[in-house]
């Protein structure tokens, strides 16, 4: 399908449907008439496959109390042999309501108040967050830049700030959100290793495993060095990026350490009490079995593909010192405006100028981002036009 008939198909106007990024700017913003390129979701509809596999349940079954659809567990391991070349066994699997609250409850079950977490930065704010509300120190490592905006891991500083810290828990994000990245098997390793020598656990969120737009494949954690790592690894991952299923409650946490997963499921009995989600069980095992849904997220990753070149030939040329990360993976762009706009200047400049609602730099690691911004691409091709068109209007050379 063309990106023109795919947006045609499955690009929605989702004003006034409770959508946060759409209908919740005055929870970030000062105004509520910008164009939302904020929050991390898609304006496309799920594959019709998943949308029938839904409701096809819900006429054919009450929705009771419920066990594990075996079908589930069967797609889940399907997907990731086929898709990321990685087996996983039926055991490794647990859940959580979604990677936050799974990383969370690692938090709880692996560390002790005041222990130290890293994380490399800029990164995800919710990994701030977590660890803090937890009474965790969060031990933010920043990543090195070069010259064309990629970001790279100085090793060295790494360890060192493991070891003056001493540091319990490392939290890895892969692909890495906000700048793009998505890791290398050499760079895992030396990442990994560190952390093993040091006795640090790794949990590897990989929620966008599954959107890869650029020319590095995507390596799970687990499968790094054929799985040497994989003792020490919590890893989790969930639809909700790549097929727009956010609202359905459900990430899988795979832990192949027998000892590590009983930990972690007896601190889950603590806190969460429930049967299996089946609505998120039903369209997972849809969307991991079915055709469409691939054909689907091939189509998707197209579209983001073109808003990415759209946005980077346009500012890039109107903007010669705009600096813009390589995108190779998630649909997040992550941009630079410092060589234009001052830190100070730039909510005023994006919300009353520009009228568009960005997430802005410092969400991802505080003042030193204050002059970048996250724009999310997994929208129609008129909106990034239309952000484009904004941003040189009023961003001046």
């Amino acid at each position: 399908m063309s990106t023109i008939d795919f947006t045609e198909t499955y690009y929605i106007d989702r004003r006034g449907s409770y959508s946060r990024k759409w209908d919740g700017e005055h929870l970030k913003f000062s105004r509520t008439d910008l164009l939302p390129l904020w929050v991390a979701d898609m304006d496309f509809m799920p594959p019709q496959c998943i949308q029938d596999a839904i409701c096809n349940y819900v006429k054919a079954n009450p929705l009771g109390y419920t066990m594990t659809n075996p079908n589930y567990i069967e797609a889940v391991i399907s997907w990731y042999t086929r898709r990321h070349h990685c087996n996983l066994q039926e055991e490794w699997l647990t859940s959580a309501p979604n990677v936050i609250t799974g990383i969370m409850w690692c938090i709880g079950a692996f560390t002790k108040p005041n222990d130290a977490i890293a994380v490399l930065t800029p990164v995800y704010g919710a990994f701030d967050t977590s660890a803090s509300d937890a009474q965790r120190q969060i031990i933010a490592i920043p990543m090195k830049r070069s010259k064309d905006n990629r970001y790279t891991v100085d090793y060295e500083a790494f360890e060192t700030a493991i070891t003056k810290h001493d540091v319990k828990l490392f939290i890895h994000c892969n692909p890495h959100n906000p700048v793009g990245h998505v890791w290398t098997e050499d760079e895992m390793n030396q990442l990994f290793s560190i952390c093993e020598r040091h006795g640090v656990l790794i949990i590897s969120d990989e929620i966008h495993q599954d959107l890869i737009t650029g020319p590095i494949a995507f390596m799970p954690a687990l499968a790094v060095s054929n799985g040497a790592y994989a003792d020490n690894i919590l890893s989790m991952s969930s639809l909700s990026k790549s097929f727009n299923m956010a609202s359905l409650h459900h990430a899988e946490v795979i832990i192949p350490n027998e000892k590590l997963r009983s930990q972690y499921n007896a601190f889950k009995g603590l806190v969460y009490h429930t049967d299996s989600d089946v609505i998120a069980e039903t369209a997972i095992t849809a969307a991991y079995t079915h055709p469409e849904a691939e054909a689907w997220l091939t189509d998707v990753l197209a579209v983001i593909r073109e808003n990415y070149e759209y946005l980077c030939r346009e500012l890039c040329t109107a903007l010669p010192q705009i600096r813009i990360s390589p995108m190779d993976g998630t649909y997040l762009a992550w941009i630079d405006f410092g060589a234009y706009v001052k830190a100070e200047d730039m909510h005023d400049l994006f919300e009353n100028q520009c009228r568009i609602a960005p997430s802005f730099g410092e969400w991802f690691g505080g003042e030193n981002y204050a002059t970048f911004v996250r724009l999310n691409l997994a929208t129609s091709l008129e909106n990034i036009k239309t952000a484009t068109h904004n941003i040189i209007k009023y961003v001046h050379p």
